[in-house]
């Protein structure tokens, strides 16, 4: 049978959800010269027989990953990408010197599908590591992203070797070794030299930070002159400084499971706080700030016991659901809620406007007494502190960031993912 009517056998079969196994065997026979027809017929099978044809592709191995690169290349956009993209990370251990050659490639996509390849493979990949590491420190964070998953892929086991890298170099491998070690959870493995070269680093790029906009999903505002009691409210440990760009970048991975020595399993989580921000510190603890962890009202009433005030935001477009909230002297004193319908909680603040006052205010209306026009939580943020998308460089900014641990002895080695300082 050709090779068309064994795709056509191929689409048939999946179509009745019958086994194709056999088929794909066949379709690997020719070695080589099947290769450029099934790549060629990618783009024209439906979904389930482009899965058949990646595995007869991954049977045939080296040659049919050159004949899919040729594809992805013959243009600056092609059709059949989509499909192509999965082909090429579909290749087994055998295409591992491929993987490494197609790392170098001049297309960018097709250094994309390469890392995605080699983390497909895991630790039978760790043979490129040296050359997957560089892509930790890519421009763009979708190749950075791809390029740690690989790492993770590839296991902890690398983590001699890149400690290695840090005491002997290639000297143009050392810093993206010291980002992967952060990445697989190894920075204990950081000699006493590096430990004191980072922390030098750190109070360097913490003194020429530059305000930038921040995520305004989830935030909690502290006066800046009181924010020191903040810790201790939030049960926090083991702080050290950071920058704006570590701290953001420790929100991406902020908790890890850790065990006791008794055997007992917890959660610890990690907490940014930012530098001074036109008089105020915010703090984005976005997963212990869920509702199934921490209760945020409990949350600021605490902190504001030990720093005078505190205000909780958070706000999801998509189900257009906000909060707002002050605590002033360990007391709830006024919150906004809405996820179905408005609630309101104590009296309206000096700033807020009557609902009676709003043009579209309608009497017949049954209105809760202390309901005002004031449901947006940026609008909300603008009047009590500051809003975090507004922040850029006319906004004044005072000392360093701090990310802190909720719970002692866990140290900031135990969570995942680089920090970018």
């Amino acid at each position: 049978m050709d090779q068309d009517a064994l795709i056509a056998e191929l689409q048939r079969a999946t179509k009745d959800r019958e086994p194709v196994d056999a088929i794909v065997r066949r379709l690997a026979e020719p070695g080589a010269d099947a290769a450029p027809g099934l790549v060629a017929a990618v783009g024209t099978v439906s979904r389930s027989a482009l899965w058949g044809l990646r595995d007869a592709l991954r049977l045939i191995g080296p040659p049919a990953f050159d004949v899919a690169v040729a594809a992805r290349t013959r243009a600056d956009k092609v059709p059949d990408w989509w499909e192509l993209g999965h082909v090429l990370r579909g290749f087994d251990e055998r295409c591992v010197p491929q993987y490494r050659a197609a790392l170098a490639h001049p297309v960018k996509e097709v250094r994309h599908q390469a890392l995605g390849g080699l983390e497909n493979l895991g630790e039978a990949a760790a043979v490129a590591l040296t050359d997957v590491i560089p892509f930790l420190n890519a421009p763009d964070s979708s190749t950075r992203y791809t390029a740690a998953q690989t790492v993770r892929a590839i296991g902890a086991g690398s983590g001699p070797v890149l400690a290695g890298i840090r005491r002997n170099g290639p000297a143009r491998l050392r810093r993206h070794a010291l980002t992967a070690l952060a990445v697989i959870g190894e920075a204990d493995l950081l000699d006493e030299r590096d430990r004191r070269a980072l922390q030098r680093l750190i109070r360097v790029k913490a003194a020429l930070d530059i305000p930038e906009a921040l995520p305004d999903h989830q935030w909690i505002a502290v006066p800046g002159a009181t924010y020191d009691g903040l810790f201790e409210a939030m049960g926090l440990h083991d702080r050290i400084p950071c920058t704006l760009s570590m701290g953001l970048s420790a929100a991406e991975n902020d908790s890890v499971d850790v065990t006791d020595p008794d055997g007992t399993r917890h959660t610890a989580y990690r907490v940014f706080v930012t530098p001074e921000l036109d008089g105020w510190r915010l703090v984005y603890a976005n997963t212990p700030l869920s509702p199934a962890v921490w209760k945020y009202t409990d949350v600021i009433e605490r902190i504001s016991a030990a720093c005078g005030q505190a205000q909780f935001f958070a706000q999801d477009e998509h189900s257009d659901s906000m909060i707002w909230a002050v605590a002033l002297d360990g007391v709830l004193r006024r919150r906004y809620r809405r996820n179905e319908s408005p609630e309101w909680v104590g009296e309206p603040m000096d700033w807020e406007t009557p609902l009676t006052d709003d043009p579209d205010y309608d009497p017949a209306e049954e209105y809760a007494p202390n309901a005002t026009t004031e449901t947006d939580t940026n609008g909300a943020a603008w009047a009590l502190s500051l809003v975090p998308e507004d922040i850029d460089d006319d906004t004044t900014l005072r000392g360093h960031g701090w990310l802190a641990i909720s719970r002692a002895g866990v140290g900031h080695t135990a969570f995942a993912g680089a920090l970018r300082i």
